[in-house]
């Protein structure tokens, strides 16, 4: 008797059978679940795209960098190293071209050490220092070749 008083008396969650809470909870889990699926999926296929974006980008810019070999495969970081140092290259052969046109003489650096300046033997090497102290490397041994192709 004492057992029925308390629990017509008692909370009505009490009445509730441990089956029917946990198959109550299931319930909830998997109706709250379906948007996060749905917004996973979205956020995974928005994240592929991205990167097949990326990628693209990378395999354009890689065509437009001159390499000795020409088919050699490059990281994504070598391809972009090579890419600062190909313009800060184009950059400095039009500055001298403009200088030397304006003293009335033509040089033609681009002949003299595109290939050897661009090679991926020669631009992916960086110091142990880091990756900055790479660059200034690179770069001072780009204005070395132009300095010895006058």
């Amino acid at each position: 008797k004492s057992r029925l008083k308390t629990r017509l008396f008692s909370d009505p969650e009490s009445w509730i059978t441990p089956r029917q809470r946990e198959a109550a909870r299931e319930r909830r889990l998997s109706d709250d679940s379906r948007p996060r699926v749905v917004r996973r999926i979205f956020t995974n296929s928005r994240e592929r795209w991205r990167q097949l974006n990326v990628n693209g980008a990378f395999a354009e810019l890689r065509r437009l960098i001159p390499t000795h070999p020409p088919d050699r495969k490059l990281s994504k970081n070598d391809i972009l190293r090579l890419a600062l140092r190909y313009i800060s290259f184009l950059d400095q052969i039009l500055t001298d071209q403009d200088h030397e046109d304006r003293q009335g003489r033509a040089g033609n650096l681009l002949e003299d050490g595109l290939q050897g300046a661009l090679s991926p033997n020669y631009s992916c090497q960086s110091s142990n220092e880091g990756d900055s102290d790479g660059l200034m490397e690179e770069q001072t041994g780009l204005q070395h070749l132009h300095l010895r192709s006058r």
